[in-house]
């Protein structure tokens, strides 16, 4: 799932980027609606500058673009949005007229339910088939399936994964933060 580093007076704060389309703004991201019927309000109808990130799903992941309208100086990386679009990849910097953010793809590693998989998935600890519905983590690093259970402490076993060595805690946090 993507992020939004965000920065206030008391340093930078993570955002989730929930919906398919959000807002940024001189305060902070919002998500918002695509209009439904014609005449609703429209992104930039209001007459202020606008500048979107918009979701896309792509190739079996998410991608996400920030739209901005023309002339409105916003900048990745240092550098001008040309033609109003650019694909944003982990750690973009994003400056606004009024805001600094970083976009960041990085996820952490969470106990869920295991979906339904297109084909059998084993455990990459006990190598046991995980059931649907049963818990599970997917390694944020690698994204190789572990069951997680009293019964199948497979993902917390041990200190890291078997295949990429990222972090099992479950309350690690983020591995990247923008500097200050």
């Amino acid at each position: 799932m993507a992020h939004l580093w965000t920065q206030s007076a008391s340093g930078w704060g993570v955002r989730k980027l929930c919906a398919a389309l959000c807002a940024l703004s001189e305060s902070s991201p919002r998500p918002h609606a695509f209009a439904r019927h014609p005449g609703d309000e429209q992104p930039g109808a209001t007459g202020e500058t606008a500048t979107w990130l918009i979701g896309a799903a792509a190739g079996g992941s998410r991608v996400w673009a920030l739209v901005a309208s023309a002339n409105c100086g916003v900048r990745v990386n240092g550098r001008a949005v040309l033609a109003g679009l650019c694909v944003l990849a982990d750690r973009d910097e994003i400056r606004t007229s009024g805001a600094h953010y970083y976009f960041s793809t990085e996820t952490l590693a969470a106990v869920e339910e295991f979906p339904t998989p297109e084909r059998p998935v084993f455990c990459g600890r006990c190598r046991q088939q995980i059931e649907v519905g049963s818990p599970a983590v997917c390694c944020p690093g690698c994204g190789v399936w572990y069951n997680q259970s009293a019964d199948l402490p497979c993902w917390t076993y041990a200190d890291k994964c078997t295949f990429c060595g990222h972090s099992t805690a479950l309350d690690a946090g983020f591995s990247w933060t923008p500097e200050e």
